[in-house]
């Protein structure tokens, strides 16, 4: 299979499980899962797709000599999302975990077409379902890892707040060194770092995101107890429960729809319409200082001190005032 990413490139892929897997019915529908949620229904350059990411994981885990069972783990790792993506953490109150997706990886995955594509491949289901073993692919923050790798790159190149030549330089500085991902220069892994935090200040923890995944939320929640939408209906794709949502004509859900269109938010303690606190997303990376492997932060005091800084201010939350309202 040719395969064309919009940020690694042109390649071959030849390993037949992946192509299986890719063209199964619960790959294919990720394709219809924006990545960006709500956000893309007022920021309509934010095209990626939930399968973009996905495979992008898996061609890291390759680039990095990930064992097959890590690849196909990478490829299937957001299998469960949602329609609207991690708008659906806030309706069900996981905003600062964004994590409500991975409740149900096996029970999506395990009623599909996957568990016998494995089988027809010599894989094993649940060994592949087991993202502990996997330590390419997942770490918890501050911890680099393809998933982690792969959506920064992908959202930032996405929003213009990284370039290509950028991302080269960046993911050509990485080396495997056990089953961690390592900068071989201290330059590169703090201008990484850097990015990533700018990443999480302008784009996935702005307060004008944090308000129209609340709003959107808000109607989901709505469309949900009045039996508008169905919680079945959530895994299936965005412009089904869209279209559904907006042909309800419910007032609330029009209202907040349309304010995610158009709203213009401060945040203000003083005044404000609502509170909320959304995932911190920062990173320190390792580096190979010496031949030994060392934590950013450890070595670069000026780089740990705007980490700090930058997490004290996020984790006051945000208190959103709506300014189209006055």
């Amino acid at each position: 299979m040719d395969y064309t990413d919009r940020i690694y490139g042109s390649t071959q892929i030849t390993e037949p499980v992946i192509t299986d897997i890719m063209a199964s019915n619960a790959m294919q529908r990720l394709k219809k899962v924006n990545q960006y949620g709500a956000s893309f229904y007022r920021f309509t350059h934010l095209t990626t797709n939930r399968f973009e990411h996905c495979v992008g994981v898996y061609l890291l885990l390759r680039k990095f000599n990930a064992t097959l069972e890590e690849q196909v783990a990478g490829l299937l790792h957001d299998v469960p999302h949602t329609a609207f993506s991690h708008v659906v953490d806030f309706v069900f109150g996981g905003a600062e975990v964004a994590t409500f997706h991975e409740e149900f990886h096996k029970n999506v995955v395990m009623n599909s077409q996957i568990p016998t594509i494995a089988q027809r491949h010599g894989l094993a289901i649940d060994q592949l379902l087991d993202k502990h073993k996997f330590h390419l692919l997942e770490r918890d923050l501050p911890d680099v890892c393809m998933d982690r790798i792969d959506y920064f790159f992908r959202d930032l190149v996405t929003d213009h707040i990284l370039t290509l030549p950028e991302v080269e330089l960046m993911l050509n500085d990485m080396v495997r060194v056990e089953d961690m991902i390592v900068f071989e220069h201290q330059a590169i892994a703090c201008q990484f770092a850097d990015k990533y935090r700018e990443g999480d200040e302008k784009l996935w923890g702005h307060p004008l995101q944090a308000a129209l995944y609340y709003l959107f939320a808000e109607a989901i929640k709505v469309a949900l107890f009045e039996n508008i939408i169905t919680f079945k209906d959530l895994f299936s794709v965005d412009d089904l429960v869209y279209d559904k949502l907006t042909h309800a004509n419910h007032p609330v859900i029009t209202r907040n729809l349309g304010m995610v269109k158009n709203i213009k938010v401060k945040n203000d303690p003083t005044n404000y319409d609502f509170y909320i606190k959304t995932k911190l997303r920062i990173v320190d990376p390792l580096v190979l200082m010496n031949g030994q492997v060392q934590r950013l932060s450890h070595i670069d005091e000026q780089f740990y001190q705007r980490n700090e800084t930058y997490r004290q201010r996020r984790q006051q939350g945000y208190y959103i005032r709506i300014m189209n309202q006055e």
